[in-house]
């Protein structure tokens, strides 16, 4: 009896001290800290193929400074209020020179560009806008001259179905409408024509005869205003 209690304890150890030692070699179990879980399908086909589906076909991105991001090469808004403003004499104080193949409004004392849309511009005399429906007129568009600085008609439509404001744009030597100005500001320019005051209209941006473009700028004021913007051009290539 006292024989098969002495074996009992014996296995009892023994088993005890087996455990004990399988516990001591293995490794310690995972942990968030040590072991981060792994991101499902990693390594998989599946995940592969999440990874050409939803992130390959995006460009590079590139690093761009932060001077690079705050740079800009139009006037800010908080400086309109200072800086678009005209002379004693009634002149704005804007001219206009040719960057990246159009002309662009520009504030002399920060280089800045104003844009064509800029409706502070109207206090001063200026009426610029970019013509509308260019792609309904588009054989009036390849046969008028509108690269920049070229001469432009504005008619009046008074008769046109979708707006008695209407003011079609034209070149210089057609009367086949190659767009219209915007209602909002056809509502103003229509009453300045109505009245015989005298205006001058040039391309800022467009085509030469011959070519297609979609887009057309214009600009229109006083002859007066109109050669002061232009003033920094030479007088030989000076567009009239």
């Amino acid at each position: 009896m006292e024989l098969l209690f002495v074996l009992v304890a014996v296995v009892a150890l023994a088993i005890f001290v087996l455990k004990w030692a399988t516990n001591l070699l293995s490794p310690p179990p995972p942990n968030e800290k040590t072991h981060p879980p792994s991101a499902p399908n990693a390594g998989t086909r599946s995940g592969t193929s999440y990874v050409k589906k939803n992130v390959e076909h995006l460009p590079p991105q590139m690093a761009v400074s932060r001077s690079q991001a705050e740079a800009s090469i139009y006037l800010p808004s908080e400086k309109w209020d200072e800086l678009l403003v005209t002379t004693d004499q009634g002149l704005p104080t804007l001219f206009l020179q040719m960057h990246d193949g159009r002309l662009w409004l520009t504030e002399p004392s920060t280089g800045l560009l104003v844009s064509v849309g800029n409706r502070r511009l109207r206090r001063m005399g200026i009426w610029t806008a970019r013509v509308r429906g260019v792609g309904y007129h588009k054989v009036a568009v390849r046969n008028g001259a509108f690269q920049p600085g070229a001469p432009v008609r504005l008619l009046r439509e008074p008769d046109n179905a979708y707006d008695k404001n209407a003011v079609a744009v034209c070149s210089a030597d057609d009367d086949h409408p190659a767009g219209y100005i915007n209602k909002g500001m056809a509502a103003g320019l229509s009453k300045l024509i109505e009245s015989g005051a005298p205006l001058r209209a040039i391309s800022l941006a467009g085509q030469s005869p011959g070519e297609y473009g979609s887009n057309i700028d214009v600009l229109a004021a006083t002859p007066a205003v109109v050669e002061h913007l232009l003033r920094k051009w030479p007088i030989s290539t000076a567009p009239v």
